[in-house]
């Protein structure tokens, strides 16, 4: 069974995987770290990066500095476009060679998917933005109005839960998330 977890920033998505990792041994695959990989040198993404951008996105040791990518990014909406046009289906690719067989995969994005047609079903963990924000503020030190720039970028909750078979509340304990878990599994 292949599952599509989504969730905003501070949603708890980490905490999911780590349930669904550890009591269930589910195949865990985060799309975020596929792109990363695919930012290594000489992968495809690297190279595609490094032809639209040269190497002004490198660090001293030829590598993509992130920060310097995200910067241009941030800033240029034709060039995210652009970006996102060769990285998501260089992504897509390496998520589905990832897949294993007879076994419960579970990827994990924040963002909207390109491509639905891997996945038996899509969840969204929903978490209240308070909830989130106070999340945010005590694991990762983000100043308030950073949170609500971050997620004023992403998706919002209504076109998550268009697109979800389930909807995981998160909103609760660590217990209470296994337990919506196990439900959205039966």
């Amino acid at each position: 069974m292949n599952i599509l977890l989504l969730g905003g920033i501070g949603s708890g998505k980490s905490e999911a995987l780590n349930i669904l990792r550890e009591e269930y041994s589910a195949n865990i695959i985060e799309a975020d770290k596929v792109a990363h990989f695919l930012y290594e040198k000489d992968r495809a993404g690297y190279t595609a990066l490094r032809s639209v951008f040269g190497d002004i996105i490198l660090d001293d040791k030829k590598n993509i500095d992130r920060k310097k990518l995200g910067d241009i990014l941030y800033y240029d909406k034709e060039k995210l476009k652009l970006v996102n046009s060769i990285i998501h289906p260089l992504v897509y690719e390496e998520i589905r060679n990832r897949l294993l067989e007879n076994r419960l995969n579970v990827v994990e994005q924040a963002l909207m998917p390109d491509n639905k047609d891997i996945y038996d079903e899509i969840w969204y963990l929903y978490t209240d933005i308070e909830i989130r924000t106070e999340r945010l503020i005590l694991s990762r030190g983000l100043e308030k109005e950073r949170i609500e720039q971050i997620i004023e970028k992403q998706p919002k909750e209504s076109e998550f839960e268009s697109i979800a078979d389930k909807i995981i509340q998160n909103n609760g304990s660590r217990s209470d998330l296994e337990k919506n878990i196990r439900e959205a599994l039966r």
